[in-house]
């Protein structure tokens, strides 16, 4: 019985998540992971805490092509197309023993876990933020690199309707929340979707989003901390915007 590409994928991608759990350091734990629906790819959140009890987080990604984004916090690993399964064990190796200490890995702090959270209520109502891609970016629907200290930064950003841009584009000038934007969207926190106007889309990574606000349960106001961090004015236009 000959296999489709979908049931080859689906098979590959299982086989990698496999390999992953098997592989990882015993210091190292899978904390959550999410498959592509059109290629070979798994993004993985690792995660390792330490003796205070602090987490540190690291994005894998295993894929059959290369990332389009540049400057993004997560180690990349690739596969190859068709995808090299055979030696997929001994790269994870390298890749990750003994990494413990690499600049890969990274803290939530508490501007990144506010942001976390308004993502969430974001998505509660419907609203999603993105960013308007130069011409030959977004005609080039990831051939091209998207470059996340330059390209990214130099984007308009929106906040507009998840569903149906036509009903809210409304424009913010926000160079740090941006570059926020930037960094989650780096370590898969977001993940992207091309829509009409020349936007990418950045929609939370639910899997990863959810479970990271409650292992870290942070008490504190991030709403407050939001409004401290990027302005009144801004504060105020996003809870206009979601009261529309």
């Amino acid at each position: 019985m000959q296999l489709d590409q979908e049931q080859i994928r689906k098979l590959g991608q299982k086989q990698i998540v496999t390999v992953l759990k098997e592989e990882l350091p015993s210091s190292i734990s899978l904390f959550a992971y999410n498959i592509s629906k059109t290629d070979m790819s798994v993004y993985s959140l690792l995660c390792q805490t330490e003796y205070r009890g602090q987490n540190k987080w690291m994005t894998l990604r295993i894929a059959d092509h290369p990332l389009w984004l540049k400057n993004a916090q997560q180690v990349s690993l690739d596969i190859g197309s068709p995808a090299d399964l055979i030696h997929l064990p001994q790269e994870i190796q390298k890749k990750l023993h003994g990494s413990e200490k690499s600049e890969s890995w990274y803290q939530m702090s508490q501007s990144e876990l506010a942001i976390l959270h308004m993502l969430d209520e974001c998505q509660q109502k419907g609203l999603v933020w993105a960013v308007r891609l130069p011409e030959e970016i977004f005609a080039a629907f990831k051939k091209k690199s998207l470059n996340l200290q330059t390209d990214f930064m130099e984007a308009e950003l929106f906040l507009t309707n998840r569903n149906n841009v036509n009903t809210l584009l409304l424009p913010f000038d926000a160079f740090h929340f941006q570059a926020q934007l930037a960094r989650l969207y780096g370590r898969n926190l977001l993940f992207s979707q091309f829509s009409r106007h020349h936007l990418l889309k950045l929609l939370p990574t639910n899997q990863w989003i959810q479970p990271i606000l409650k292992e870290e349960q942070v008490d504190f106001d991030w709403q407050r901390l939001i409004m401290h961090n990027y302005g009144k004015d801004f504060y105020q236009r996003y809870q206009k915007a979601l009261l529309a």
